[in-house]
């Protein structure tokens, strides 16, 4: 892990935090036409098809066997649970609401890391993350915001698990992180086909809007970020990784107000910038 941070570092930290703000966007739109089961499973489906033809070789499809529990493991924590969480969310929160709580993932990367890692922080990292947070919860204190209380406990549990598949990467030297991401999407998506038609099955009899929203969902948001984010992860670290979230209400709260009509107000934008400023104290670290 590299304890400088370099300007590739903080593109990926930038990009990757806006990506998936914009995911929420694309929730909002796909999820009350498509239902959450069938766009959680076409999502894992096309960032399959579009990382296979980069990362899956004859020579990773030989170790599926060999690495099958920890394949299953990232397939459920990263991708099947998490998106159906927010997906189901989806239809009672808000844009800007759900990529608020989806930026609680670097408080709960942090307690894992020191529970399971025994890593060590500087003051000033562990201050910024607590600005960080207490920048979201800024945001999340604005009476406008309305809550329900299983949606909020479904958010902060796929942000739970995006933490801990977040730190499991970390640890695993021996599996190429595309090659895992590639497989567990496909796998993810067999898990999750089966169920879609519980609810009537995949129906693509849809506007132009949802189609696209469900296409950049699987490309821009699933395939490429998550290339993106795994290899941050390998660079500098799970929780430093992860501060790349706090990108993610402000990305989110301004693509909601764009195109959903979110309400955006001043208290709100005061959060961001604490985010902000918590993301630069968090990511900062003197060289030995």
């Amino acid at each position: 892990m590299n304890n400088q941070m370099s300007l590739l570092d903080w593109v990926l930290i930038l990009g990757i935090g806006s990506i998936w703000g914009s995911s929420f966007l694309f929730i909002r739109i796909a999820v009350p036409e498509m239902g959450a089961l069938n766009v959680v499973a076409i999502r894992m489906l096309i960032g399959a098809l579009f990382l296979a033809p980069f990362f899956l070789r004859m020579k990773y499809l030989k170790k599926i066997k060999e690495h099958f529990s920890i394949i299953i493991f990232f397939s459920l924590f990263y991708a099947v649970f998490p998106f159906f969480l927010f997906a189901k969310s989806a239809l009672v929160l808000n844009a800007g609401t759900m990529s608020i709580l989806n930026s609680t993932t670097p408080l709960f990367a942090l307690i894992i890391s020191i529970i399971w890692l025994k890593a060590k922080f500087s003051f000033l990292q562990l201050m910024g993350l607590v600005l960080g947070v207490f920048g979201i919860l800024t945001i999340i204190g604005f009476k406008s915001i309305t809550f329900s209380v299983v949606p909020f406990i479904f958010c902060l549990t796929a942000a739970f698990f995006y933490a801990l598949s977040t730190t499991f990467i970390y640890q695993l030297k021996e599996i190429e992180p595309t090659y895992l991401a590639t497989i567990s999407l496909s796998i993810g998506f067999l898990i999750a086909f089966p169920f879609t038609f519980l609810h009537g099955g995949i129906d693509l009899n849809q506007e132009p809007k949802v189609l696209l929203s469900v296409f950049l969902l699987g490309t821009l948001c699933t395939g490429l970020a998550y290339i993106g984010h795994m290899f941050l992860i390998k660079r500098i670290g799970p929780v430093r990784a992860t501060t790349s979230l706090f990108i993610v209400p402000i990305s989110g709260m301004i693509l909601g107000n764009v195109f959903l009509n979110e309400v955006v107000t001043l208290i709100m934008v005061l959060g961001c910038v604490l985010i902000l400023v918590g993301v630069a104290m968090t990511n900062f670290q003197k060289e030995n």
